[in-house]
């Protein structure tokens, strides 16, 4: 599979309906972006979450990644932390058995581009007989940071392991079960009185459980 259709497939689903931009990690740091705009792979799906404004990961003898956290700084970070991943949670929820493209969850959570991206995501899935389940045995990474608050208007980086599954509705049949790292760049808009995810980029990815899931 070339280094297009991987990231079509498999880093795309991660940040669904954004327009990607920065690096893309697939061994070309010239490469143009890719458009996030298919649904084979998730991003969020039921991991644990460091909820913090400050996290670093660690490698253990094993290979697979811990994390080591701090109290948040504010209240004000781990509201915009908490209403992030809500998003990513609803996408998944909105996904999963039959979509529900009328999910007033979506609407919750997401505003402006993403919600149009996620809502047409959803409806693709509808349309397509595919719906998102769980991995049998989770990877359970999920960090997010808080990086900027500024008025009505915060951005976060997200280093998450996707790990969960597409499948067809009416066989069952597994359409994806890829598993990637992938380091994404989100921003979120404070609407009448509560924020909601308004993009999300992704920067790099990473085959399995790698990249900025293992630390330093």
């Amino acid at each position: 599979m070339s280094c297009f259709d991987r990231l079509h497939r498999v880093a795309a689903a991660a940040v669904i309906g954004a327009v990607v931009v920065g690096v893309v990690g697939c061994g070309d740091d010239d490469a143009p972006a890719t458009p996030a705009t298919t649904t084979e792979a998730l991003a969020t799906s039921d991991s644990t979450t460091s909820t913090t404004s400050d996290t670093s990961t660690t490698e253990d003898e094993g290979g697979q990644s811990g994390s080591e956290t701090t109290a948040p700084a504010t209240s004000a970070e781990q509201e915009v932390v908490d209403r992030y991943v809500a998003y990513w949670d609803a996408r998944f929820a909105a996904n999963s058995g039959t979509p529900n493209p009328d999910d007033p969850a979506l609407r919750e959570y997401a505003t402006g581009a993403q919600l149009d991206a996620v809502i047409a995501e959803t409806e693709a899935n509808l349309d397509q007989g595919l719906a998102f389940r769980r991995a049998d045995d989770p990877h359970d990474v999920q960090h997010v940071t808080v990086v900027e608050i500024a008025s009505d208007r915060a951005v976060v980086q997200e280093c998450v392991v996707s790990d969960g599954v597409v499948v067809r509705r009416d066989t069952g049949e597994v359409v994806n079960d890829d598993v990637a790292t992938h380091n994404v760049r989100g921003e979120l808009q404070r609407v009448d009185g509560v924020w909601r995810v308004s993009a999300a980029r992704l920067v790099q990815q990473w085959e399995g459980v790698a990249g900025c899931a293992l630390g330093s």
